[in-house]
């Protein structure tokens, strides 16, 4: 009996879904950048991550939206439009099949965010996960729990006009020059 040089044992480690992935990842991504005529399909629409499955049938298209209000709506606009993105990328890849696509909503970006914002206000990691499973409990995103509908905590060094821009850095001291 011979044996297989080229065994593979893990399948975390094959690098067809990789390259399959990030194909799709890129071809979807200059669809959705050269516009839709569905009006669903509107705000800053950005596709984070392409998960494959290890047949290599079903792709899964993680999407990120910016402003949030109008993820749900561009998600269901991108479900109907799947036939032509199928075929665009049936036009623009050489693969045999391709897969079919399930879109969902991604949002990632959004507590990556607001964990940046709580690290940069100094909260302490126990009151973070206090605030994650309040919030998670409640699914809202103000995390200072006032009513002024800011998404990051309030910072009580500074009132709320004394920033500079809209990262919520303060002014920067001007230089002295003597």
């Amino acid at each position: 009996m011979a044996r297989r040089r080229f065994q593979e044992n893990d399948r975390q480690d094959r690098v067809r879904p990789k390259q399959v992935a990030s194909l799709l990842c890129r071809v979807i991504q200059e669809r959705i950048s050269r516009g839709f005529a569905d009006p669903r399909i509107r705000g800053l629409v950005s596709v984070t991550k392409v998960d494959l499955s290890e047949n290599l049938q079903i792709a899964t298209i993680l999407i990120s939206v910016l402003p949030d209000k109008y993820g749900v709506r561009v998600i269901a606009g991108l479900k109907s439009a799947s036939g032509l993105i199928k075929k665009t990328i049936r036009d623009e890849t050489a693969l045999r099949r391709v897969p079919e696509i399930r879109f969902k909503l991604d949002d990632s970006i959004k507590s990556d965010a607001a964990l940046d914002a709580a690290i940069r206000s100094g909260i302490d990691p126990l009151e973070w996960d206090r605030l994650q499973k309040k919030n998670d409990e409640s699914d809202g995103s103000n995390l200072s729990g006032d009513s002024t509908g800011q998404d990051v905590p309030v910072d009580v060094d500074f009132p709320s006009n004394a920033f500079d821009d809209d990262l919520g850095r303060p002014p920067e001291d001007p230089e002295v020059t003597s």
